[in-house]
């Protein structure tokens, strides 16, 4: 037994990928080649110049309320004019191995901020098997492609704020947040830099990503009015449904605030609780909280988050991956009346994040928000060779300051 799983700690990556491709696999032979990625089809008919009646810069003022960016997108356009069978079959599987990616920086980070190495282990093949079956909501039932870019993303920008790289960290959350706009809240990230000029190259890089690839499709005239609207309905069983808008229109109003509380919780975590970790599990408890109509492939976003919260956090136990996985279990089969319990669910990661702000702890005045992790050293005992005698120092072990895991 100790054998087998020192077996599969050792060999994670390829566990956590294997498990996903398992249920990839699955869906794909009992339901077929995915059929719910049509709006990348779409597009890509578009963006091709195959349609005739939209030229490709028309794409959003023609489409209103498209919620994926441009360059999602156009990335997908030569999958998407494949058949389906074979387009939609690769999207899913490609989707699936993404998985072991996220896995594979998850534990990156860990290490860089000093997780011993048997736990984030642990995190890493624990989490990525219960994420799983959670993951194949992006892969074959819904097939969102751009979502999955938006967690390998945000574990990316994560793995360049650790080591201090101001354009990467801000290049990867800027291209996060133009695909998909919910993910606005982890350009916020790059405050947790630890310098203001860091700050700064973060911020104007991030806004590069961002904005640039919209620029073409945003001077069509009625381009931003069209991406600014929303023929959603808001769903019975999500909080704004309990709140008096089930069966209406979905309120603009509602999208900017769901914009500004991500921004919000994000930099808060980031820069007064020192968890940037848990960036982009805050920024789904956003959106979980005033999304209109909550599916399941949203669960998958924040399954992808768990992983790497786990791993960073260096506890025995998964917990993150064990809700998250607990959750979407109980999220698809609320019985018909009991709406009610499925969104309360959908608040529960928010209400996780403002727990751990609150118990964050106040750092003195003057104190850096932000230390990037230093080599661990313990005083004199490290410089001078131990004397082979009985006597030893015995000495307090000091360690420098480096980021501090809570």
């Amino acid at each position: 037994m100790l054998r087998l799983a020192d077996g599969l700690l050792r060999h994670r990556f390829a566990v956590v990928a294997l498990a996903a491709l398992a249920v990839v696999v699955t869906n794909l032979l009992v339901s077929g080649a995915p059929d719910d990625w049509w709006y990348f089809q779409e597009a890509a008919r578009v963006l091709a110049g195959l349609d005739p009646r939209v030229r490709p810069w028309e794409f959003y003022a023609a489409h209103p309320g498209t919620w994926i960016g441009p360059l999602p997108l156009l990335v997908a356009t030569p999958l998407a004019l494949l058949p389906n069978a074979v387009g939609g079959c690769t999207v899913a599987v490609l989707s699936g191995l993404a998985l072991a990616g996220v896995a594979g920086l998850a534990e990156d980070c860990a290490a860089h901020v000093g997780v011993p190495v048997q736990r984030r282990r642990i995190a890493v093949v624990v989490g990525g098997c219960l994420a799983a079956p959670v993951w194949t909501e992006f892969c074959t039932t819904y097939t969102h492609p751009e979502d999955v870019a938006v967690v390998l993303l945000s574990a990316v920008g994560l793995r360049a704020l650790l080591h201090g790289r101001a354009v990467a960290c801000g290049l990867a959350v800027g291209l996060a947040a133009g695909g998909k706009p919910w993910a606005v809240g982890l350009v916020a990230l790059v405050l947790a830099l630890p310098t203001w000029r860091g700050r700064l190259r973060g911020a104007l890089a991030a806004g590069l990503a961002a904005g640039l690839p919209w620029l073409p499709f945003a001077l069509a005239p009625g381009a931003l009015r069209a991406v600014s609207s929303s023929t959603a309905l808001v769903f019975t069983g999500t909080p704004l449904g309990l709140a008096g808008w089930a069966g209406e229109a979905y309120p603009s109003t509602a999208r900017l605030t769901q914009f500004a509380l991500a921004l919000v919780v994000v930099l808060a975590l980031a820069t007064v609780a020192r968890r940037p970790a848990l960036g982009l599990y805050a920024c789904v408890a956003a959106r979980l909280a005033l999304e209109p109509q909550v599916l399941d492939y949203h669960w998958a976003s924040l399954a992808g988050a768990a992983v790497v919260a786990d791993a960073v956090a260096g506890r025995r136990t998964p917990a993150f991956s064990l809700a998250v996985f607990s959750a979407y279990q109980v999220s698809r089969n609320v019985a018909p009346g009991t709406e009610w319990l499925s969104a309360g669910g959908q608040l529960v990661p928010l209400l996780v994040v403002l727990v751990v702000l609150l118990r964050a702890p106040r750092h003195p005045a003057g104190r850096a928000r932000w230390s990037p992790p230093a080599a661990t050293v313990t005083n004199a005992a490290a410089a001078v060779p131990r004397p082979r005698a009985a006597a030893r120092f015995d000495g307090p072990r000091r360690r420098a300051p480096r980021f501090t895991r809570r």
